[in-house]
């Protein structure tokens, strides 16, 4: 819901990761929290709608007449509005017709709202010799940069994956997704943590690759040393803020791994399945 306190990772969504309220309301659920800045874990638990916001960040200043002052920030709302029911369907492995779409969409907002938007658009715009953005150019490029991320990513190949029941679960930072890549493989991917027990895996297409499935037609269980490389890749990211988790993994989030010397499963990375990799 717009107002001052504008979140840029849904509430719900990290709520999902975290112990249930009794209110049953995922925004108020509890998470363990781990600050970049510092690297110390919060001693207590935070409720999910206290991260991941800043006042206003997305409301225009000087919007034109007759635009919404918050027309930005209501752009996730198609998204967040289902988010709940979404990522229990994908949990479950039961996506009905449409969920795709509401899948790409949450990948492209996810994309752009970040606060380290603002940088990486400063960045390309002085690359190509322009001024970088300030104020309200700032939310017009986050527009122009959705716009352009909307029809290209269902180009890309898309497969979900699942973190088994005796598995680490999934952990996600307040940037909502980790770049991954591939040893001798020229394509990369983004993987989005969707929940403690789902992810979702974009990639680039390759005419090398197997024929295509539909996207989001393919589920793999990981093993569990790829799950630990995706946790600890995570908090490797310079850009975030905070790394959230489930109470229960307090320690876990205070001590992970080194992903650059993390050994994972040399059949691949799902279970009962052997695989080169990631993507193939």
């Amino acid at each position: 819901m717009t107002g001052a306190k504008q979140h840029y990772l849904p509430a719900s969504l990290i709520g999902g990761f975290g112990r249930p309220a009794a209110s049953g309301k995922l925004r108020e659920a509890r998470v363990a929290v781990r600050r970049k800045a510092t690297g110390a874990v919060d001693r207590g638990f935070a409720k999910a709608e206290t991260l991941a916001y800043r006042p206003e960040m997305y409301r225009l200043a000087s919007p034109p007449a007759g635009v919404d002052r918050d027309v930005v920030d209501k752009l996730w709302d198609p998204v967040e509005n289902v988010l709940r029911d979404l990522v229990s369907r994908l949990t479950e492995r039961r996506l009905q017709p449409g969920d795709d779409q509401l899948l790409f969409e949450y990948a492209a907002t996810a994309g752009v709202r970040h606060p380290s938007f603002e940088a990486v658009a400063a960045d390309h715009q002085t690359r190509h010799g322009l001024v970088a953005p300030q104020g309200d150019d700032v939310q017009y490029m986050r527009l122009f940069a959705l716009r352009n991320q909307l029809p290209v990513l269902p180009t890309w190949r898309w497969r979900v994956l699942h973190s088994p029941s005796d598995a680490p679960r999934f952990m996600i930072t307040d940037r909502g997704w980790v770049y991954v890549g591939q040893e001798d493989w020229l394509s990369h991917g983004l993987v989005l943590p969707m929940g403690p027990r789902v992810a979702i895996l974009g990639y680039l297409d390759d005419p090398e690759l197997p024929p295509r499935r539909p996207a989001f037609d393919e589920h793999f269980d990981l093993c569990q040393s790829w799950i630990d490389w995706f946790n600890a890749a995570s908090w490797d990211d310079p850009y975030i803020e905070v790394f959230i988790a489930h109470p229960d993994d307090r320690d876990r989030l205070a001590h992970p791994p080194d992903y650059r010397n993390l050994r994972v499963n040399t059949f691949g990375p799902f279970r009962n399945r052997k695989s080169l990799g990631l993507f193939d």
